[in-house]
């Protein structure tokens, strides 16, 4: 129990940093001591985790593992040993992280806790930034100074701002020929990007109706209406067409698993009818110019350059903004083409094998035992499908947010296995599931190398 509760002191750090809030806190840490006392206090589980049969029984603690050798591989083989120690140290913190999250979570009441404390640490942090982001616009919409601010700033990592703490876009110009700007809400931490807090927004809008839809928790339960509304107007200030794409995507698994294929479809093709009317700037996706188009073209950039002996090992991790000027805004083929075919497929295993444990569960009509961890499934599927969906936007495969959604999913699977009448894994690695993660992550890079030949517009 105390490791549970140190993690999710840690878990709360990852939103909410004290010294973000109050400045006059300094550099006091508290992640680390929270997360740290969190691996001593539950040692025995993290033991299990790592063991070889586990790994076998829950594929996922593999493949986190694995991207951490993976970093190594790639900067070993290219030579590269530059910070290469402050890579592996980052890394394995995060793989830290994902192992006490599944070690600790071991019984639906601990998921359920976690799940709430992290969508109400997010509400927290997301409500004051939104607070935050109307004083910033009364501030500089229309403040001559705004110019001269952004010049200054122009060229910084949007984290190390400390004016322009939200970012800036243009919106065409005016009738006199003068440009026309906004600006998109950013959050705190790991979050200071509007597409990362959208991802964020929409995993908190899920998980706030799982309680709200929750008959156990009678009349508190509406109190849930608050963390949507406050999530309804953050995701209006994000202006992310990322978020909306991951929410679409979302409802789709949620629809999928609860009401099946069909209903998920046509809903789907209504709300993408009217998603362009609807939603203005957000809802118009366009890769043949703009933003879109730059991205392709990084990933164009990425994928170049391992057309050669790089396939397999990749051109090491951190190099990517060398070969193409910036991140690929794409997590999946970010891991493929700094970690080889052989990281990026154990990243994207990461996701792929969760996914794949809930399409088997799904098509063969699998009963969930417990009854909490039943109506808990469609609310994870959801989650994991707009976390996928959301990183085909951004460049976050070494961050622990991304590791949380992972642990979120394989901490189901297992509780699912365990809670069974007879207890056994959902998922074993044999060759029956090796196969298609094999081949998904071969048609993956495959059709990112089709995508970007039919839609690069270079010169």
């Amino acid at each position: 129990m105390i490791a549970y509760i140190l993690f999710l002191l840690a878990n709360a750090m990852l939103f909410m940093r004290p010294q973000e809030v109050l400045p006059a806190l300094g550099d006091l840490q508290l992640y680390l001591p929270c997360i740290i006392g969190a691996l001593l206090f539950s040692i025995h589980d993290l033991h299990n985790q790592l063991r070889w049969r586990t790994m076998l029984q829950q594929p996922v603690n593999l493949c986190v593992v694995g991207v951490c050798f993976a970093i190594l591989t790639s900067r070993v083989f290219t030579g590269n040993f530059y910070h290469l120690d402050t890579s592996l140290s980052g890394m394995l913190k995060v793989v830290m992280y994902y192992m006490v999250l599944v070690s600790v979570i071991t019984t639906p009441l601990r998921l359920r806790y976690f799940l709430m404390t992290t969508a109400l640490c997010a509400t927290f942090m997301i409500a004051y930034s939104v607070v935050d982001y109307r004083a910033f616009c009364r501030q500089w919409e229309g403040n001559p100074e705004f110019l001269v601010v952004l010049d200054q700033e122009r060229n910084l990592d949007p984290s190390e701002r400390r004016i322009l703490r939200h970012i800036p876009d243009r919106d065409g110009v005016d009738v006199y020929g003068n440009e026309i700007w906004f600006f998109r809400l950013c959050g705190l931490g790991v979050f200071h990007d509007p597409n990362d807090i959208s991802l964020l927004i929409v995993a908190t809008t899920i998980i706030s109706v799982y309680f709200l839809t929750d008959p156990k928790l009678t009349g508190i339960r509406y109190f849930w209406l608050i963390p949507i509304v406050i999530m309804g107007i953050a995701m209006v200030y994000t202006y992310s067409r990322g978020g909306i794409l991951a929410f679409g995507v979302g409802g789709m698994a949620w629809l999928c698993t609860k009401y099946g294929t069909k209903v998920a479809m046509a809903i789907g093709l209504m709300c993408a009818l009217a998603a362009p009317l609807a939603l203005g700037r957000a809802g118009n996706i366009d890769v043949s110019e703009g933003t879109g188009q730059q991205r392709v073209q990084l990933w164009g950039d990425g994928l170049a350059s391992i057309r050669n002996a790089r396939l397999l090992f990749g051109i090491g991790e951190g190099v990517y903004p060398s070969v193409a000027g910036h991140v690929a805004h794409n997590s999946f083929v970010h891991a493929f083409v700094e970690l080889g075919f052989f990281g990026g497929t154990l990243f994207m295993g990461c996701f792929f094998l969760p996914a794949f444990t809930f399409y088997l569960m799904k098509r063969n009509n699998f009963a969930i035992s417990d009854p909490e961890l039943r109506r808990m499934f469609p609310y994870i599927a959801a989650i994991l499908a707009e976390w996928c969906m959301g990183m085909c936007s951004l460049s976050r495969c070494y961050v622990p947010p991304t590791y949380m959604i992972a642990g979120i999913a394989a901490a189901f699977i297992n509780l699912v296995g365990f809670y069974r009448p007879n207890p056994k894994p959902l998922l074993r690695l044999t060759p029956r599931v090796v196969k298609p993660w094999i081949a998904c992550s071969a048609g993956l890079l495959g059709a990112a190398y089709v995508f970007v030949r039919i839609f690069a517009r270079w010169g």
